[in-house]
C-alpha cells in the first residue's frame, strides 16, 4: 500500500509538512496537476485529499489503483443546492471578482478565514504564488460547478472541523450519509478550522494508519 496526497486550492504539497510517518511510501500530487489530467498512481494506494484535493480524490474512484480514500475538510461540490449543503453559489462570482481586483488581498483574507495565524500566513501566501490566475479560477470552477458523484464505494474516512468557515462540516456529513456507504467513518474535529493538515496532523496520520488496517483486514 502507498499513500498519495493531493493538496488543496491555492496550496502546494507543503500543506502536508506536519503529517507524521505513516509507515508507507508517500507520493504528492498538486491539485492543478490533477485538474490538468497529470495523474499517475501506484498500483495500490490510499488517496488523501484536503479541501479541493478531497473533491478531486473523490472523483478518482474510477481508478482501480485506489483502494481507499481519506477526505479532509472536503465536499462533493462546495455550492449548495436542494438536498446538498454548501455555500451560496453566487460566491463563485464574488471570489472571481476579488481575485481579479486584488489577488494578494483576497488570498490573505481567504487564508485568514481558513484559520491561518501570523506564523502560517507568509508560508501559505508563498505556496499560492506557485499558481497562475487561470489555474486558481479553474480550481474555483471545479469546486463550484462540478458535482462529483463517486464511481464506486470503498473504505473511506472523512475528517472535518466542526468550526470550518470555508467548507461547512455538513458537506462531509452529506458524503458520509449519501455517497460512500462501505466501511466509511466520519471523524469530527471539535472546534477545528479548515487547515486540519497543519493544525491537527496527528489526527490525519492516525486516520491513514487506521484506514490502511481496515483495507488489509
Amino acid at each position: 500500500m502507498e499513500i498519495v496526497f493531493i493538496s488543496g486550492w491555492a496550496t502546494t504539497s507543503a500543506i502536508w509538512k506536519n503529517i507524521g510517518d505513516t509507515g508507507f511510501p508517500v507520493h504528492y500530487l498538486e491539485w492543478n496537476e490533477v485538474l490538468a489530467g497529470s495523474v499517475t498512481l501506484p498500483s495500490s494506494c490510499i488517496v488523501v485529499g484536503w479541501s479541493l484535493g478531497g473533491q478531486l480524490a473523490l472523483d478518482m474512484l474510477n481508478f482501480p489503483e485506489v483502494k481507499g480514500l481519506l477526505l479532509i475538510s472536503s465536499m462533493s461540490c462546495i455550492a449548495s443546492a436542494s438536498g446538498r449543503p454548501g455555500v451560496d453559489p453566487s460566491s463563485f462570482h464574488e471570489i472571481s471578482s476579488m481575485l481579479s481586483r486584488s489577488r494578494a488581498g483576497y488570498l490573505k483574507s481567504f487564508f485568514r478565514k481558513c484559520g491561518a495565524g501570523r506564523d502560517e500566513l507568509p508560508e501559505l501566501m508563498k505556496q499560492s504564488s506557485s499558481f497562475t490566475d487561470e489555474e486558481l479560477l479553474l480550481g474555483l470552477e471545479m469546486m463550484f460547478k462540478k458535482v462529483v458523484k463517486p464511481a464506486r464505494s470503498l473504505p473511506a474516512t472523512l475528517i472535518h472541523g466542526t468550526s470550518d468557515a470555508i467548507i461547512p462540516f455538513e458537506c462531509s456529513m452529506h458524503i458520509f450519509e449519501e455517497m460512500l456507504f462501505m466501511c466509511t467513518s466520519l471523524v469530527p474535529v471539535s472546534g477545528g478550522n479548515h487547515l486540519l493538515p497543519l493544525t491537527h496532523p496527528d489526527v490525519v496520520t492516525e486516520a491513514i494508519k487506521e484506514l490502511a488496517e481496515r483495507i488489509d483486514s
